[in-house]
């Protein structure tokens, strides 16, 4: 494996598990590569596309006052991962089975394209291959919860020796 490849770790809040039932309200992001840590953020707060609340209400109240367009947002999230796409990158996500489609779905919604393509990784499914646990602590605040689980990705996804990392 390249260890000079990008990763691009996501992680969203929303208002709810449907899409377009419920909304996307931030869509949080870091880049980084094992050699070089984590070498920027974005943080994309979204206009809820209806009512429907039934967790993060928080995060929704914020989107609510604060958040672009949904078109907006994907735009500038489409242009923040522009500047990497010349760099071999990875999507990646806790779970990706719930970050992977929201993304999906804004992005083909606003877009009409994904700017990762079809390819994902999941940060949980990587450690569980590996007998680990992906277990940082969150904020759920999409993007500081995104730099953190980046860092745990790199610190502790890549060791060798399984009888060093296990913590089960």
């Amino acid at each position: 494996m390249n260890h000079e490849e990008l990763w691009i770790m996501v992680d969203v809040e929303t208002s709810g598990p449907l899409y377009a039932t419920h909304s996307l309200t931030e869509l949080g992001a870091a880049v980084g590569s094992r050699s070089r840590g984590v070498i920027d953020t974005i943080e994309v707060l979204m206009a809820p596309i209806g009512p429907a609340v039934e967790r993060s209400r928080r995060s929704f109240e914020r989107a609510s006052r604060e958040g672009a367009s949904p078109a907006e947002g994907m735009r500038r999230f489409q242009s923040w991962c522009e500047r990497y796409t010349g760099d071999r990158h990875r999507f990646v996500a806790r779970p990706a089975a719930f970050d992977w489609p929201w993304v999906v779905y804004y992005a083909w919604t606003y877009l009409g394209a994904n700017p990762f393509g079809f390819k994902a990784v999941c940060a949980s499914s990587w450690f569980d291959a590996k007998g680990l646990r992906f277990d940082p602590k969150l904020s759920h605040l999409a993007v500081d919860d995104a730099k953190v689980q980046l860092e745990h990705f790199f610190a502790r996804g890549f060791r060798s020796s399984l009888a060093q990392d296990h913590v089960r």
